[in-house]
């Protein structure tokens, strides 16, 4: 079944869910992970009363899980499990992208500070002067921070995108350390933002109009999206592998729902029954804290 048909048919589901009809949708959404319980609420409150129980929770899974059943065998293939996952992504990707896109129009008229419908060489240049300055400040910053603190993601756009900005040491490296180490040098800098301008001056006229800046950043976010395509389509495959713990190719709602409970449990931090800004409050405890591939692998 096509990735579009089959999201379709999810979200027809999921149209029928108590509550959906009169309250604001959220953003298609990838996790709803228990150690964000802000975003777990936003996914999974159907009522909108703030509050998420474990029937509502286990009726949304429930629910979602019939959708993704394509066959209607009361069982998800992993061919089923990974294309339901990719039409969730690709909705989330889709939105952020249009995000992005829109802040790329607000940087253009930044940029254009003679307001003539276009970029000059020299504006684009006066520009990453400011850039190159707040750089020297992160890094300097960074440099006087201990060495065990947690790597900075303001740098950062949100979302799954991530798209890297100049605002941290961490995006400020991202963007402009090509050779890896660590630091950015006055040469590297300006080699990397001369390139820029002439990778974005499509028709080499000195000059660069919205359209031609737009699609260099598209061009980035086409980049990055691939590198997502790929990632977590892998991810996926692994874990039908990890949930299908009988190993006979097919995953029951139970097999499905287990990582569900743990899901829930993780958000539930004081242990009441009931996700609320209650639990927003609490710190993860320390032995269920996740690391980087544990978060990637509760995004189902």
């Amino acid at each position: 079944m096509k990735i579009g048909i089959l999201a379709g048919a999810l979200l027809c589901a999921l149209a029928s869910f108590p509550g959906t009809a009169q309250t604001a949708q959220p953003k298609p959404q990838i996790g709803g992970h228990g150690d964000n319980v802000q975003a777990f609420i936003a996914e999974f409150d159907a009522d909108g009363d703030g509050r998420v129980t474990w029937a509502e929770f286990e009726q949304f899974r429930r629910m979602r899980f019939d959708a993704t059943d394509a066959d209607h065998d009361g069982t998800l293939s992993e061919a089923e499990y990974v294309q339901e996952f990719a039409g969730r992504l690709h909705a989330q990707l889709e939105s952020e992208t249009t995000a992005q896109m829109k802040q790329t129009d607000v940087r253009f008229d930044a940029l254009d500070a003679d307001k003539n419908g276009t970029i000059s060489r020299g504006e684009f240049d006066a520009a990453g002067e400011k850039t190159w300055q707040g750089g020297e400040r992160v890094l300097a910053e960074r440099g006087k921070k201990s060495s065990k603190a947690m790597p900075d993601r303001s740098g950062r756009s949100p979302g799954l995108l991530s798209m890297p900005t100049s605002h941290s040491a961490e995006g400020f490296l991202a963007l402009y350390d090509s050779n890896g180490d660590g630091k950015v040098s006055r040469v590297e800098y300006d080699q990397d933002r001369a390139a820029q301008f002439a990778r974005s001056d499509r028709n080499h006229d000195g000059l660069l109009d919205r359209s031609e800046y737009a699609a260099e950043y598209r061009a980035r976010i086409d980049a990055r999206v691939a590198e997502l395509d790929k990632r977590e389509d892998r991810q996926a495959h692994v874990r039908f592998g990890v949930l299908d713990t009988d190993k006979d190719g097919k995953m029951t709602f139970a097999e499905y729902q287990a990582s569900g409970k743990r899901l829930f449990d993780t958000a539930d931090r004081n242990r009441d029954g009931v996700v609320d800004a209650a639990d927003a409050k609490l710190p993860l405890p320390s032995r269920e804290r996740p690391a980087a591939s544990a978060r990637d692998s509760n995004k189902h």
